[in-house]
């Protein structure tokens, strides 16, 4: 660190190097972050041993899984209008018995195509997380052991709103994270950096309506396997001419959540 440098630019100088090396390990043909690999096997073989994140059991619960992708009944973002649509996605969920609505991992989605989504002339707009569409005040519980690794009210319109990221050290050599997005503000309340949660701990709750970003009430659920010198925020979707770099260091959600149906959108976005 040179005498200018205060830690929060170190941080950020050796976030930016890690990036750049996981663009050019793609290059080479290589999987972008090194140690992804072991860590999403690490997720495998401990597929047993995580809890329920909702109230509900995932695994065996009636679902719609949507597609947003393309316009349907159900809009989320842009200029849509939360209200009407929760009233809509309630409705169906209702007549198909279902707790939840899920929001898939890859999906190339059309709210994403706005200016705020853009840079470089390419939007964000291929979802790196797994939505859990619920109504406002629903539970979220640990999956496995953790600590807060930080949090923040991203309080912009369609962004997370409330958001909370957990940090999971099982073993030596295996830490990872994991972001819950759109929760209440309550949910903030009492927090601090190192915080312990226990596996089946109630960590946050789901928000309503425009406190969680002005979305339908849902939670964003991601895992992070390296937060890029970031707190209390991270990249919820990626570009998809660099997925493959993005995947690597955020695997499919499922890879915890355990759902039988297909949750994740194909290349292609469909």
């Amino acid at each position: 660190m040179t005498p200018n440098q205060t830690p929060s630019d170190q941080n950020l100088l050796d976030a930016t190097n890690r990036l750049q090396s996981y663009l050019d390990r793609h290059a080479r043909g290589q999987e972008p972050m090194a140690d992804a690999e072991n860590l999403r096997q690490w997720l495998v073989d401990h597929a047993d041993d995580f809890g329920a994140v909702m109230e509900c059991d995932l695994k065996t619960c009636a679902k719609i899984v949507y597609d947003f992708s393309k316009d349907g009944d159900v809009v989320i973002g842009d200029k849509s209008d939360p209200a009407h649509q929760t009233a809509i996605m309630w409705q169906q969920l209702a007549n198909a018995n279902a707790p939840v609505g899920i929001g898939r991992y890859r999906e190339d989605r059309v709210c994403y195509q706005s200016e705020q989504f853009k840079n470089d002339g390419e939007a964000r707009s291929q979802h790196l997380g797994i939505d859990l569409f619920a109504p406002a005040g629903t539970p979220v519980f640990a999956p496995l052991d953790g600590i807060v690794h930080s949090f923040a009210d991203n309080n912009l319109h369609l962004d997370y709103g409330p958001t909370i990221i957990l940090q999971h050290s099982p073993e030596p050599n295996i830490t990872f994270f994991t972001l819950y997005g759109h929760l209440s503000k309550e949910s903030l309340d009492g927090l601090y950096p190192g915080k312990a949660f226990n596996k089946g701990d109630l960590v946050c709750r789901f928000g309503d309506f425009p406190i969680n970003g002005d979305w339908i009430p849902h939670l964003h659920f991601q895992i992070i396997f390296d937060m890029l010198g970031r707190e209390g925020d991270f990249f919820g979707a990626a570009k998809p001419s660099q997925w493959d770099i993005w995947s690597s260091i955020c695997p499919n959600p499922n890879l915890i959540l355990q759902m039988p149906e297909n949750v994740e959108a194909s290349r292609e976005g469909a």
